[in-house]
């Protein structure tokens, strides 16, 4: 018999919708922006004439803190990406990515889910696209649970 987990948390895709619906709901200084919730952040440079913002489940890091207790810390990336042509549009992106940081940090979910432990953001990666001129950041948000597992009766 394997051990049974006795708490319903949220899983990461399940957190990634949520950010998602979050992120859609909010009013953003920035118009129109194309949020959407993903499994890949693929796209083409022609579907980014505007700013486009795709959630994604990142991954789940999991580790023991107890005999029977465990501490789940559940990635989420958030692209946030623009076919750029000016040093405005640069600026306004930076703004934009101020902004929809300040929306994550902020959002919680219910169920055993408070706002990200972390949150990181890295721009433009690897310069993997400045000479196609598209500004590109990668923000991760951290979600931690904890759940606890019965152990097996014999």
């Amino acid at each position: 018999v394997t051990g049974v987990q006795t708490c319903a948390l949220p899983t990461l895709r399940k957190i990634a919708d949520d950010l998602a619906a979050s992120l859609q709901a909010a009013t953003l200084t920035v118009s129109p922006v194309t949020i959407e919730r993903r499994n890949w952040a693929a796209i083409d440079i022609e579907q980014m004439a505007h700013p486009v913002v795709i959630v994604v489940p990142g991954g789940i890091d999991t580790s023991r803190i107890g005999r029977i207790d465990w501490q789940h810390d559940n990635a989420v990336t958030v692209f946030v990406g623009r076919h750029v042509a000016t040093d405005a549009d640069v600026d306004e992106m930076f703004d934009l990515a101020d902004e929809l940081l300040t929306h994550i940090r902020s959002h919680s979910l219910t169920g055993g889910v408070t706002t990200p432990q972390t949150v990181t953001v890295e721009i433009n990666p690897d310069d993997a696209m400045t000479d196609r001129n598209v500004w590109r950041a990668v923000i991760t948000a951290t979600y931690r649970t904890l759940s606890s597992d019965t152990l097996p009766t014999e």
